[in-house]
């Protein structure tokens, strides 16, 4: 194995850079994992096995471990890349949305949150509330919200995904708290749900709703 390594590892970095850069784009389209990449997985390790049993001796053997060198270094790169398209999307999302929801804030008279906090008793800090926009966001998309969680975030001054991607973790309590389900936005990401929506990025759930697969988001 060392020889090997010795002798392929330009070519193992050149399938790790391309792992990552094939990784980095694809999680940029969508946050789930290709059936083709599935497939390799499962290729790589059956591949692994018969070559830890010396089951192919000789050159075809030779030929398997060197195969496992180049998928292995991509497979790596490939989740590298994820890896780093994920926090890109995380990141500048969040302080986009703070950025644009702060002067649409200032006009609505949001009631002060530490009013909200004291007379109604809620963990948390109310988020910010906007009036209701032109063309408010199918809330629905986010996994867990659904149709009575959307009219109640409606309700309180919620209408886009910018919103709720520029929300505190003290705002994602109030919230938890307010729609008697505490803990469940933090569980099923709803903050970082909405910073890919916001981009106008999609995730495995939304595609499901926009394709009509979701009876309680319709």
């Amino acid at each position: 194995m060392t020889y090997l390594i010795s002798t392929y590892w330009p070519w193992m970095l050149i399938a790790l850079v391309l792992g990552v850069a094939v990784g980095f784009m694809t999680f940029r389209r969508s946050a789930s994992w290709p059936g083709w990449l599935k497939l390799l997985c499962l290729l790589f390790i059956i591949g692994l096995v018969v070559a830890v049993l010396k089951w192919l001796p000789g050159l075809a053997g030779q030929y398997l471990e060197a195969a496992l060198l180049l998928a292995g270094s991509y497979i790596v790169g490939y989740f590298a890349g994820s890896w780093l398209a994920s926090l890109r999307a995380a990141e500048p999302a969040i302080q986009q949305q703070q950025a644009v929801v702060a002067p649409a804030v200032a006009p609505t008279a949001a009631v002060p949150a530490a009013t909200i906090v004291a007379s109604d008793g809620h963990p948390g800090q109310r988020p910010p509330s906007i009036d209701r926009v032109a063309t408010p966001d199918n809330l629905k998309r986010i996994a867990g919200v659904g149709h009575t969680n959307e009219i109640k975030l409606n309700e309180l001054g919620i209408w886009t995904f910018s919103q709720i991607a520029a929300w505190t973790h003290q705002n994602a309590e109030w919230v938890g708290s307010y729609l008697a389900f505490p803990g469940r936005i933090e569980r099923e990401d709803w903050i970082g749900q909405a910073a890919r929506l916001a981009q106008g990025l999609e995730t495995e759930f939304s595609r499901r709703v926009d394709h009509g697969d979701v009876p309680t988001s319709l």
